[in-house]
């Protein structure tokens, strides 16, 4: 039950691409946080990214119990009323 792995690079310093990484990724103090953060970030799964996605969520939610809708002039016309609910998960945001 080993729960520190370890991972080997090889970074082939003929292609630019490789190079820029490797002279980024060498000069950092912290190696492992730094690449941590970037594959998250790169990959959208930082917390900020969470947080959007959540909005996002509660949005489109918002709009199909809104049922509103838009004409081929994207005038929008709605349903319902906003439920209260949405605006409490904007307030605890």
């Amino acid at each position: 039950m080993d729960e520190i792995k370890r991972l080997n690079l090889s970074f082939n310093l003929q292609r630019e691409n490789d190079r820029i990484a490797y002279n980024i990724i060498r000069s950092k103090r912290q190696k492992t946080a730094y690449i941590i953060k970037a594959v998250l970030a790169y990959e959208g799964v930082t917390q900020e990214e969470r947080e959007l996605k959540r909005i996002k969520r509660a949005l489109r939610e918002v709009i199909k119990e809104m049922k509103l809708t838009a004409d081929k002039h994207c005038d929008f016309t709605e349903g319902s009323q906003i439920p209260d609910e949405v605006f409490q998960i904007f307030d605890s945001i």
